[in-house]
């Protein structure tokens, strides 16, 4: 693996740790006078690390087929357009990643881009 691949993903998880785990720190930092502040924070810094975990491993695993077939780009565009609009819609994942799954297969199978 390409030391720049594996770069990019330490810096993407930092900053998407940061990003969610930020603002949660600073709002149990002011609540001092809070009997469970201990199980609070224990709460949101687990909270915050699995999904900056699985946003790294996205970046990380997404990024090498990228750069060597840009043709996919389109197509993980159209999978990841369907994948949000299908969840944030129905807020069911699993019916959501098998079709953004199909549309990803069907548009670079189908549709003809080339760089």
């Amino acid at each position: 693996m390409n030391l720049e691949i594996i770069l990019v993903g330490i810096v993407v998880g930092i900053a998407n740790f940061a990003s969610r785990f930020g603002p949660f720190y600073f709002i149990q930092k002011f609540q001092k006078d809070s009997q469970k502040r201990g199980s609070l924070w224990l709460k949101i810094a687990l909270g915050a690390i699995g999904i900056s975990a699985i946003s790294s491993m996205l970046v990380v695993a997404t990024l090498p087929p990228l750069l060597e077939t840009p043709d996919k780009s389109v197509a993980m565009l159209a999978g990841f357009i369907v994948l949000a609009g299908l969840y944030f819609k129905f807020k069911q994942i699993v019916p959501a990643t098998l079709t953004a799954a199909l549309t990803y297969g069907l548009v670079y199978t189908y549709v003809p881009f080339h760089f």
